[in-house]
């Protein structure tokens, strides 16, 4: 473990801590509880968008398969890292309450407590699938509405910070983690664009 890394996990998971940002943060990393947005954008995209928009949403969702589904599970099962949350007894645990349906713990009392690290394993660190995923999406939109690209960038980087604050991920998986994304993103807009030859 590099000094720098642990220096900097505790500073953004504790010294930097706020009760703004403990309900913000849970909230940005809990994917799960935006879907049924995210599935109303797919849907307005698909029924008042064009060709261009259907194919970036189309290269979206292969870049998440790439990114998701095949790099990051094999990293994750190559290296085996340990989360934050699982390795040390000194990290705040971040989560949104629990509920059903999914979105309704964006309207739950945030939960944070200490870390259990002999507790039970809460799946691999390296790389960080979040981060991944969202720099994926962000440079596929970037390609193609660049200025819808930037914000979609900045919501990448914040939901990245967000899983160090919650104590998921090491301040070192979070580059990486990007860099594959955004190369993951490209290599599959290139190919997008090669086929079509219209985007």
């Amino acid at each position: 473990m590099n000094t720098w890394d642990l220096s900097l996990l505790h500073q953004i998971n504790t010294a930097w801590s706020h009760p703004v940002l403990d309900w913000l943060m849970p909230a940005l990393s809990a994917i799960e509880a935006w879907l049924p947005l995210i599935l109303v954008a797919v849907l307005l995209t698909v029924w008042r968008g064009g060709r261009r928009a259907r194919v970036m949403l189309l290269c979206a969702g292969i870049a998440i398969a790439i990114g998701d589904g095949v790099i990051s599970n094999t990293l994750k099962k190559t290296i085996g890292r340990v989360r934050p949350r699982d390795a040390r007894a000194d990290v705040i645990v971040r989560d949104l309450g629990t509920a059903s349906p999914a979105f309704m713990r964006l309207f739950q009392k945030p939960v944070v407590q200490p870390s259990e690290p002999n507790g039970a394993a809460h799946g691999k660190s390296f790389p960080s699938s979040h981060t991944i995923n969202m720099f994926a999406v962000a440079t596929v939109i970037a390609c193609l509405y660049r200025r819808a690209g930037i914000g979609m960038y900045l919501l990448a980087a914040a939901v990245a910070y967000s899983r160090v604050y919650c104590g998921a991920h090491w301040p070192s998986d979070i580059p990486p983690s990007m860099a594959i994304g955004v190369f993951v993103g490209l290599g599959v807009v290139s190919v997008a664009r090669r086929a079509t030859r219209t985007i």
